[in-house]
């Protein structure tokens, strides 16, 4: 937004001495109170209607005992655009490392088994 954080406190500061109150929390609380509910976003992005539809409809499709394949998407373990910042949660940050140590295995192997290879024919 192009504010900087002491542009934002000295605000929140001057904003808590004119409600009248101790803290951020209570300022929060008092604003809260006053502000029509539908003034805020909604925390989800889609209404429960269609998440529940959704969910009814991809039973519909799989019938029992037929099992559909899922994508396994961990995300990349380094900055991109789309991710600037690390949000990888407990299963990406123990996965991505032993991917790495694994495929680093594999890699010294095969080129492990190339010299061996080499080797035989040289001799």
């Amino acid at each position: 937004m192009g504010v900087s954080p002491h542009t934002v406190d000295e605000r929140l500061r001057r904003a808590i001495r004119i409600l009248g109150v101790n803290s951020r929390i209570e300022a929060a609380r008092l604003v809260a109170g006053e502000v029509q509910p539908t003034t805020y976003q909604p925390l989800i992005y889609q209404s429960s209607e269609l998440v529940e539809g959704r969910i009814a409809a991809d039973e519909q499709a799989a019938p029992a005992g037929r099992v559909e394949l899922v994508a396994l998407s961990i995300g990349y373990p380094f900055p991109t655009r789309a991710r600037p910042i690390n949000t990888h949660g407990l299963r990406e940050r123990i996965l991505w490392p032993i991917l790495i140590a694994f495929c680093t295995i594999m890699a010294f192997a095969a080129l492990y088994a190339v010299l061996l290879g080499l080797g035989a024919m040289l001799t």
